[in-house]
């Protein structure tokens, strides 16, 4: 009798805790921040005026306020520029991942994008899991390179707004 009683308090208990730790996402609601990151690169030329331009970096998620389940999340981001007479098309993924393991991502898009000087994007959040199910939404952002440190790297931060809402899984 008493491991039923310890299997029924334990299952409630797993059961009030879940929903709570679903709780800390609001519904919906804004975003506004900045990507700090960094990562290395690869150039394919194509020929003298085309070239492709494969990435991957890592870096953290700061929310403007400071706080909530969106600020202090590890990214990781990777993707692929075409360029062609110094103007791209890029198209990639960020991984945004939070403390418990529960990540969302973004697919990135960038149109007529200059080799250099800032650079702004769109955004739009496709799904998640843990306490990010059901997550919808998009982002714009403006990315600005640092000067890297070493050939082959990169550096970047990114400030971004946008907004979301969590969407329940149809039943």
């Amino acid at each position: 009798m008493k491991k039923i009683i310890a299997i029924v308090i334990t299952l409630f208990l797993s059961v009030a805790f879940g929903l709570v730790a679903n709780a800390q996402v609001p519904k919906e609601g804004t975003l506004a921040g900045t990507v700090n990151y960094a990562g290395t690169h690869k150039i394919i030329p194509l020929d003298k005026e085309r070239a492709v331009l494969v990435y991957d970096n890592m870096g953290v998620r700061l929310e403007d306020s400071g706080q909530g389940p969106f600020h202090g999340l590890s990214i990781h981001n990777t993707g692929i520029a075409y360029y062609e007479k110094g103007v791209g098309r890029l198209r990639g993924y960020m991984f945004n991942m939070d403390k418990d393991g529960d990540q969302y991502i973004i697919e990135l898009i960038e149109e007529g994008a200059p080799q250099t000087g800032p650079i702004n994007g769109t955004g739009k959040i496709i799904g998640g899991t843990g306490k990010f199910t059901g997550i919808q939404g998009g982002i714009e952002y403006t990315r600005t390179g640092l000067r890297p440190v070493a050939d082959g790297t990169h550096q970047a931060v990114s400030k971004f707004k946008g907004s979301y809402k969590i969407v329940e899984p149809k039943k």
